[in-house]
This record gives C-alpha cells, sequence and structure tokens, in this order.
C-alpha cells in the first residue's frame, strides 16, 4: 500500500527537480509532494517518519545542489495556495513559508516598513530563508523575527520565538525542521530611505555578482578565523576565477560563485568544489564549509 494513501493528487513520483533549482541540474525526487495545508503536511510527515522515509524540504531552489541520481525519499514543496498568506497588524507582519522573499520585501517597502532591506536580492522563499538565516552585509532575517511556527519531521507541531530559533550566521536551529510561516517585526519609514538603501544594494550586487547566469548564490560560508579573508577573496587570491569543470566555472566576478552553462551536470559542479575546497585546503590551510544545501550527495564527494 502506498505511504500516500488518500494523498495521491497532491503527490508526484520520480518528479524532476532540476528546474525546480537555480543551477538547473539534478535528478528526480522519488516522491514530489505539495500538501494543501498544515493539517495535511503533518499527516503525511507522520506516514513518512513512520515507513522512516527521508524527507526534504524545497524552498526556492535557489540554495541547493542535487545529485545527478536524485534524491530518495520524499521532497516536500509548500505550495503558494496554501502557504503564502502575509496579514499586517501596525509594524508586525505574519508570513507564510512559501511566500517569496524577494516579494515580501518590495511588499513591505511599498507598505512603508523599514527592516528587511538587507534581503533585497537574495533569491527564494521565506522558508528557506529562515532555516539559513539569509541576509548579507547589512544584516540577517533573523534579527527580524519574533516567532517562527511549523511542524517536526513527525508532524508534531512547534512554535519557536526568536531566541529558540538559534538563529547565527547562515543557519539557525531550524534547518532540522519544516517552518510554515514566522511573524517578523518591523519599524515605519518612509518609502524614500528604503528605495534609496535598495537601489545601492542592487547596484552594489550586478557590479560583483553573477546575477544573469545560473547559480546557487555564495557556495561556502566565510571562515570565522582570525586574518582569514572572506572565502570569495581568498578563492581569488588563489587564481580560481575562472576555472571550469565541464559546463560549471567560477564566476569571474565573483569568485564564491559557481555558475552553469545549459549542458552541465551535478557531477561537474561537485567537482569544481571539491577541486576549489581542496586547493584552498592545501594553499592556506582553511577548510571551506558549503553554504549550498546538497541534496543525493556522499561525503566522500566533497572530501578535502
Amino acid at each position: 500500500m502506498r505511504w500516500y494513501r488518500g494523498y495521491e493528487s497532491q503527490v508526484e513520483e520520480d518528479a524532476l527537480l532540476a528546474a525546480r533549482t537555480a543551477y538547473k541540474v539534478g535528478g528526480p525526487a522519488r516522491w514530489y509532494v505539495q500538501p494543501h495545508d498544515e493539517t495535511t503536511l503533518a499527516a503525511l510527515l507522520r506516514r513518512a517518519a513512520d515507513r522512516r522515509l527521508p524527507v526534504h524540504v524545497l524552498g526556492g531552489g535557489t540554495n541547493l545542489l542535487v545529485a545527478d541520481g536524485g534524491v530518495d525519499g520524499a521532497v516536500i514543496r509548500l505550495p503558494l495556495r496554501g502557504f503564502a498568506r502575509i496579514e499586517r497588524q501596525g509594524t508586525r507582519l505574519t508570513v507564510g513559508a512559501g511566500f517569496s522573499l524577494p516579494r515580501l520585501v518590495k511588499w513591505s517597502l511599498a507598505q512603508g516598513l523599514a527592516g528587511l532591506e538587507c534581503l533585497v536580492g537574495v533569491p527564494g522563499s521565506v522558508g528557506a530563508a529562515l532555516r539559513m538565516n539569509a541576509g548579507g552585509k547589512y544584516g540577517e532575517l533573523g534579527a527580524r523575527v519574533v516567532s517562527v511556527r511549523g511542524v517536526e519531521w513527525d508532524g508534531t507541531p512547534f512554535r519557536f520565538n526568536r531566541d529558540a530559533c538559534g538563529f547565527r550566521y547562515r543557519d539557525s536551529d531550524l534547518k532540522d525542521r519544516l517552518v510554515t510561516a514566522c511573524e517578523l517585526d518591523l519599524e515605519p519609514a518612509e518609502p524614500p530611505h528604503g528605495e534609496a538603501l535598495v537601489r545601492r544594494i542592487i547596484a552594489e550586487k550586478r557590479a560583483s555578482q553573477p546575477l544573469d547566469r545560473r547559480s546557487a548564490g555564495c557556495v561556502f560560508k566565510n571562515p570565522k578565523l582570525p586574518g582569514v579573508p572572506p572565502a570569495g577573496k581568498m578563492i581569488d587570491e588563489l587564481g580560481l576565477k575562472g576555472l571550469r569543470v565541464g559546463g560549471a566555472s567560477v564566476s569571474t566576478l565573483h569568485a564564491n560563485f559557481v555558475v552553469t552553462d545549459r549542458w552541465a551536470t551535478a557531477t561537474d559542479v561537485l567537482g569544481l568544489i571539491r577541486h576549489i575546497r581542496r586547493h584552498v585546503y592545501r594553499e592556506r590551510g582553511v577548510q571551506l564549509d558549503l553554504e549550498i544545501a546538497t541534496w543525493g550527495v556522499r561525503q566522500e564527494e566533497l572530501a578535502v
């Protein structure tokens, strides 16, 4: 008997994932699940847990590399219809995890609310942004969180205040949970102020990042070690800009970006990442940790 019996309209078998990721590479998901609401989500998670099925959550696919062999288990995507509501009460927003992060930034600015400008140019969904505490040099999403709600992998609901979320640099204690919504606290601001900052951030990113190429953003976290430069600067100093493996290459604009051509494979991207990590470790003694998520990838494929 199928584990998702009764929910057939919300589950697709052997669904291709490449088109659903920014890299446009990778194999299929054994089951691609789009639950209609939180009740259905909890029920499907309980069934998956009973069968001990691996479960992954797909946001916007903008920070993800899926192996060519695909990913076993269930891949859950929260559809807009049931998970992208937004409500405002003063400066407080309640936002569904399926809501687009770029759209949220634009909407809040149009409402005369400040505090999310630091996320301009960051793609993906609100849920994924919360789990990785998305941000940039101007700030992070976690700083604006009041509370987060969702479900554990066994279907048990949870609600955390900001302190319980464990927000830290490009990470949080939410990464092993499924977020469904959050409450944010913003600030009133005159639109011209926010618009000016947005224009500056966009101009900076266009000048330094390959926004017109297929990429998953920064591949590596910046090392938090005394005297060690950011990952991109270190890769650039080692002369790796433009380095190519098959259809994947290190961006000539920003060395912490790997970009893919239309003929690229996930194996190409993995090979390039592995080469960069090994070269940096050999030359600088620094082990670069991934900022992107990987599905279906064995640890030895990325070993230094």
